[in-house]
């Protein structure tokens, strides 16, 4: 399991529990069933990152060599896939803290791994046979796969809380997945602060459809210049400036994709307006927030 505890000993800003924070400003579940829900999110996110770096052939991963740069892919591979079947022993210490009907809990955390694992097939399909998908249907595989997670601990947390357990969450975590993975498309493209940890623009590199991309490719009335150089996967500044520029100044991408952004926003704080207010996930949505003026391009 070196590979898995290399990879979590990696942290990254702590969303997810920092999430779970919130929801459980709401649920009151006993704090042991909260450390429980995080593990096995943690678990599962951890392995998600192992196996994703390899699918993506990403060497680094915040910064440092990526689990299988280290420890090789099929050593990485096993320990990732260790991790997916090892929480479902976790989730299981879940049961004692049960407070309404009693859901399969095994269940719950099948059907998020199973939306996960679509939505990543989705992203590779897409990528390898250089299929851009529609804006719509990039939305509905992020929300499979950058929300499942988020589902699954406002699913698992919920089974176990003391008040507010008759409140639907998913929305919210549907909503804050779907912009997590639209801001981190951005930030992978415009921001200085990915590009020192991740490289620069390396979403580029592998070839992928993010967010702004599509959206550049589909206003870009038959001109090829970004699918041709996504073909190509540049690891190179020059072709990767090239779409950048494009996308901004001639498909205005950048434009459309902070306003996406600012919508979900809204919707988000709404959301939690309405299941009655949360001061940890007000904070953390105001983290989250992008603010065009202090974007710092990366220099390249």
């Amino acid at each position: 399991m070196a590979p898995f505890a290399y990879t979590a000993q990696h942290k990254g800003k702590d969303i997810r529990g920092r999430l779970i924070a919130g929801l459980n400003l709401w649920l009151n579940a006993p704090p042991d069933a909260v450390q429980a829900v995080a593990e096995v999110v943690a678990g599962l996110h951890a392995a998600s990152l192992m196996l994703d770096d390899i699918e993506d052939s990403s060497d680094t991963r915040r910064g440092q060599p990526a689990a299988h740069i280290v420890y090789g892919i099929p050593q990485t591979m096993n320990a990732g896939n260790y991790a997916c079947a090892k929480v479902y022993a976790d989730v299981k210490k879940l049961y004692p803290f049960l407070t309404a009907k009693k859901p399969s809990l095994e269940d719950v955390l099948t059907e998020e791994l199973l939306s996960l694992f679509r939505g990543q097939g989705l992203d590779i399909l897409w990528r390898d046979t250089h299929r851009c998908p529609t804006e719509e249907g990039y939305v509905r595989m992020i929300n499979g796969k950058a929300s499942g997670l988020l589902r699954l601990a406002a699913r698992l947390l919920s089974a176990c809380g003391t008040t507010n357990t008759d409140r639907d969450y998913v929305p919210l975590m549907n909503l804050v997945g779907i912009f997590g993975q639209i801001r981190d498309d951005f930030m992978n493209i415009y921001s200085t602060e990915y590009t020192n940890t991740k490289g620069f623009a390396d979403d580029i590199s592998e070839g992928k459809y993010s967010f702004p991309m599509i959206h550049g490719i589909q206003a870009s009335m038959g001109d090829t210049t970004l699918e041709d150089i996504l073909k190509q996967r540049p690891t190179t500044p020059t072709l990767k400036v090239k779409a950048i520029d494009y996308l901004t100044d001639v498909t205005k991408s950048y434009d459309y994709t902070v306003d996406v952004m600012q919508k979900l926003e809204d919707q988000m704080r709404a959301e939690i307006r309405r299941l009655g207010g949360n001061d940890i996930l007000e904070t953390l949505v105001d983290y989250l927030h992008v603010d065009p003026s202090k974007i710092e391009r990366p220099r390249v």
